[in-house]
């Protein structure tokens, strides 16, 4: 969290919870997808965020984030902005994996959706590997 995260009210920003999102979700692909498995390109299709409640400059923040669903080009996650251990806010988001070219959806190439079904909860060990 940095300073400039804040506003006059003295807590943090609402457009800074998209920048927290943003980084769970590149730190969230990195850690499940190897180098050569990672999208070339992805947009960001929806975001959905509920306010709980105000964090301020100086709490511990974090970003719990959990896929929930895989789709033909796009997955979802959910997440949760915990400040100092309390929900301060909850919602989803969903990724479009799409051509470089064209910009248009894109399946997931195979690889990749293996990794992302497996990392479901709810499925069996095994699956898709």
């Amino acid at each position: 969290m940095r300073y400039s995260d804040t506003d006059m009210m003295g807590h943090i920003n609402n457009a800074a919870y998209a920048q927290f999102l943003e980084i769970a979700r590149m730190d969230y692909l990195d850690a499940l997808l190897p180098p050569g498995v990672r999208p070339a390109a992805v947009v960001l299709a929806r975001l959905e965020l509920n306010y709980r409640r105000e964090v301020h400059l100086g709490q511990r923040v974090e970003v719990l984030t959990a896929l929930t669903q895989v789709g033909r080009s796009s997955w979802t996650y959910a997440f949760q902005i915990l400040a100092d251990d309390v929900v301060s806010a909850d919602g989803s988001s969903v990724q479009v994996h799409v051509d470089a070219d064209t910009r248009r959806p894109a399946p997931l190439p195979p690889e990749m959706r293996t990794v992302l079904t497996a990392a479901l909860p709810g499925t069996p060990a095994g699956v898709g590997s």
